[in-house]
């Protein structure tokens, strides 16, 4: 990292990183969730499965963008796919497991929850210390929330009246 940007990083960057670290994972834990989802979800779900394939897109989007921050802060992100279900703090997603439509929407809803919060925790810690974080967490928060909308209004078209 160039001395401008330790300097602006500041004391509490190690926290940061660690946040930044975790976000990494949780998207590219989200990005395997979607993918494998749009490749076998099964009954009416595969009339969704172009909305799970560009929830995939979005989320190796945004690892990609806190990849570069963390590298930006100088260090990199974990490469073990193992480590990122731990650090990820969403736990095994075990995708196989919601194949139905309703099912992949709930558990997705969940993780986007999990990640809104991250980003908003995250956004909160370097509000006026960090802004290089300071606007990846905003714009990554606001597509989160985006995605949630978004999935509460599938799973609320699926109620039969």
């Amino acid at each position: 990292m160039g001395k401008m940007g330790k300097e602006i990083a500041g004391s509490g960057a190690e926290g940061t990183i660690e946040m930044l670290k975790t976000a990494y994972a949780g998207e590219l834990s989200a990005f395997h969730y979607f993918w494998y989802i749009s490749q076998n979800i099964e009954g009416l779900g595969v009339l969704e499965q172009k909305f799970f394939e560009e929830r995939a897109d979005e989320e190796l989007g945004h690892a990609k963008k806190v990849s570069i921050r963390l590298m930006q802060l100088g260090t990199n992100a974990k490469d073990d796919p193992a480590l990122w279900e731990q650090e990820s703090g969403l736990g095994k997603l075990q995708p196989s497991r919601y194949l139905t439509l309703r099912s992949a929407l709930e558990k997705a809803l969940e993780f986007e929850r999990s990640v809104i919060k991250l980003y908003d925790d995250l956004a909160n810690n370097v509000k006026d210390k960090d802004h290089g974080t300071y606007h990846l967490a905003l714009d990554l928060l606001d597509a989160e929330l985006e995605d949630e909308q978004t999935i509460e209004d599938i799973l609320a078209k699926l109620e039969i009246r």
